[in-house]
C-alpha cells in the first residue's frame, strides 16, 4: 500500500464530521512527511503507524458523543448520495424522467445477444470485483458518463459503509434481471444479493447497451 492509500485508508474509516476527517488527515500526512523527511522509509513509517484499520479504530475511541453523531449523519448523506447515483446517471443519459415514466421491458439480454442467466451472471462478475475494493479493476467496467458519480472515492464510501471487513465472499442469493428500453434507450437492470462472512449486500446494478455500469445501488 502507498503513502495515498494508506491516509485514504484511515480517512474512510474515521467516525467523526468532515471537518475532524480533514484535520486528522492533514495532521497524519504532515506526520507521514515529517518522517519522511528525517530519513524513513515509507515501508519504515508504515511499519511503525501500523494497519490503517487500527490507526482509525483508535481515533474514533477518542471521539466525543457530538463527534461520533455528526460522523454517522455524513455517513447516512453518502449513502443517499450512492443510492442516487442510479437516478442522477440515467437520467443525465436520457435527458430527462420520462425513462422511469412509461418503460418498456423485455427478457434481460435479449438487445445484446445474452440470456437473462448470462447477464445476471455477468453482474456475479462485477459484484466480486466491487467486494474486492478495487477500483482499478472495476474502472473499465464503468460506463464514461458514470465515472464522476462512481468515482474511486465514492466507491470506497459504499464499501466502509457495510463495515471495514466483509470477510470472503461466500455465495449469491437470489437474482434477477430485466431489460428496459425508453426513447431510443436500452439497457439491463439486475438486482442480486452477494452473501459474504459479515455482511450481505443487495445489488441493483444498471448496464447500457455496452454492458457497462450506468448505475448502482448497494443496500
Amino acid at each position: 500500500m502507498n503513502q495515498t492509500s494508506y491516509v485514504k485508508a484511515v480517512a474512510k474509516r474515521l467516525a467523526c464530521s468532515k471537518a475532524r476527517q480533514a484535520e486528522f488527515v492533514r495532521d497524519l500526512e504532515s506526520d507521514i512527511a515529517a518522517a519522511l523527511s528525517s530519513g524513513e522509509t515509507w515501508e519504515q513509517v508504515e511499519a511503525r503507524m501500523g494497519d490503517p484499520r487500527q490507526v482509525a479504530q483508535d481515533f474514533n475511541e477518542d471521539l466525543s458523543e457530538t463527534e461520533l453523531a455528526a460522523g454517522k449523519k455524513r455517513k447516512r448523506t453518502k449513502a443517499i448520495v450512492i443510492a442516487a447515483a442510479v437516478v442522477v446517471v440515467v437520467a443525465a443519459i436520457i435527458g430527462g424522467a420520462t425513462w422511469w415514466a412509461s418503460p418498456k421491458t423485455a427478457p434481460a439480454g435479449q438487445s445484446v445477444g445474452m440470456t437473462e442467466q448470462e447477464i445476471i451472471a455477468y453482474a456475479q462478475e462485477v459484484a466480486e470485483v466491487i467486494g474486492e475494493n478495487d477500483y482499478d479493476k472495476l474502472r473499465p467496467l464503468i460506463a464514461d458518463a458514470a465515472v464522476e458519480s462512481l468515482n474511486e472515492q465514492t466507491m470506497a464510501d459504499a464499501h466502509a459503509l457495510f463495515g471495514d471487513d466483509w470477510g470472503a465472499f461466500k455465495s449469491f442469493g437470489n437474482a434477477y434481471a430485466t431489460e428496459i428500453s425508453q426513447m431510443g434507450i436500452t439497457g439491463n437492470a439486475v438486482t442480486l444479493v452477494a452473501l459474504y462472512e459479515n455482511a450481505t449486500i443487495t445489488y441493483t446494478f444498471s448496464f447500457d447497451e455496452d454492458m457497462k455500469i450506468i448505475g448502482l445501488n448497494m443496500r
